[in-house]
């Protein structure tokens, strides 16, 4: 135990590092998407909690692993929902001629100028809007050492996010605008046609744009000016990318916008109640301090009565 009390803050900070780099491998993330989660991370200690990392560490090491782990599964607990809804849903509303009547719903005043780097860029920012826009707001609670603010990004980005929304994409059948207009996919994905179709749905709401709207308004919240900015600036660039890439029509997006907003008034409603309060205060306290103490001191008890016996 002398051991572990010794070892204990390099072996959490390599824990830390092993879990990160779990996260980093969730959706394959590459140097642009590091550079955005090191430019959000500048400044951090703006909002960091007063309380030791050897205290914070194991209870904020369990708090991340556990929305590590269900992330991690959610990639494929969604496939396996989008083929259930293929194959079993009947869904009650089609709206795809009437989205696609409604003057400028298509969000054809973003595609005005699209130069190739800019389209490009926009590629880019929505393959990773999805889970950057997240895991950056999560991570970056992570290191401001405050589990209920962790708690609070993934709740409100996520956890309540995927339960709330499927009853719209149950029952509404909307699908993307390039698809519904027959224009060609600027994400240049290469799907089978039954693959266009299944890919194309599920747009109302646009999911895209109320992951990005929850980490706005949260990160409004911050002290951080400059994390404030880099956060907007991406999230609002996942919105844009939306309407730019004929994604999602401008309803949907509206519609996300809204969305976020009861699911973060509602992560606030969860974590601001009195058994949450209770609970994070016993949660806090896996600092396992008093564990190598009360070991120490039994085996210097112990030793002590060695030398104090005579040997025979």
């Amino acid at each position: 135990m002398l051991a572990f009390k010794t070892y204990k803050m390099p072996l959490l900070i390599l824990l830390t590092a092993i879990l990160l780099y779990l996260i980093f491998q969730v959706s394959s993330w590459g140097w642009a998407c590091l550079a955005v989660l090191v430019l959000a991370l500048i400044g951090t200690q703006r909002d960091m909690k007063n309380v030791s990392w050897e205290k914070f560490l194991p209870a904020g090491l369990v708090a991340l692993t556990v929305f590590y782990l269900i992330y991690q599964n959610g990639g494929p607990m969604w496939d396996r929902v989008v083929q259930w809804q293929f194959h079993s849903i009947n869904r009650a509303f089609d709206w795809n001629a009437t989205f696609n009547s409604i003057p400028f719903n298509d969000g054809f005043f973003m595609r005005f100028w699209q130069p190739e780097w800019l389209t490009k860029y926009f590629s880019w920012v929505y393959m990773y809007g999805f889970t950057l826009s997240y895991w950056v707001c999560v991570i970056r609670a992570f290191f401001t050492k405050d589990v209920k603010k962790i708690a609070l990004y993934a709740m409100a980005g996520y956890l309540l996010q995927v339960p709330l929304i499927l009853p719209f994409y149950n029952t509404i059948l909307l699908q993307e605008v390039w698809f519904v207009q027959g224009t060609p996919d600027l994400l240049h994905r290469l799907l089978t046609p039954e693959q266009q179709y299944t890919t194309a749905w599920n747009c109302f709401p646009s999911m895209h744009t109320s992951i990005a709207s929850a980490a706005i308004l949260l990160a409004l919240r911050e002290k951080s000016r400059w994390y404030k900015t880099v956060i907007v600036t991406y999230c609002s660039s996942i919105i844009i990318a939306t309407l730019y890439l004929k994604i999602h029509w401008v309803i949907d997006v509206f519609a996300g916008m809204a969305f976020a907003f009861l699911c973060v008034k509602l992560a606030d409603w969860i974590v601001n109640s009195k058994w949450f309060a209770r609970f994070t205060v016993k949660f806090e306290n896996l600092s396992w301090k008093k564990l190598p103490d009360v070991a120490i001191g039994e085996t210097q008890a112990q030793l002590a009565a060695t030398k104090a016996t005579p040997s025979e």
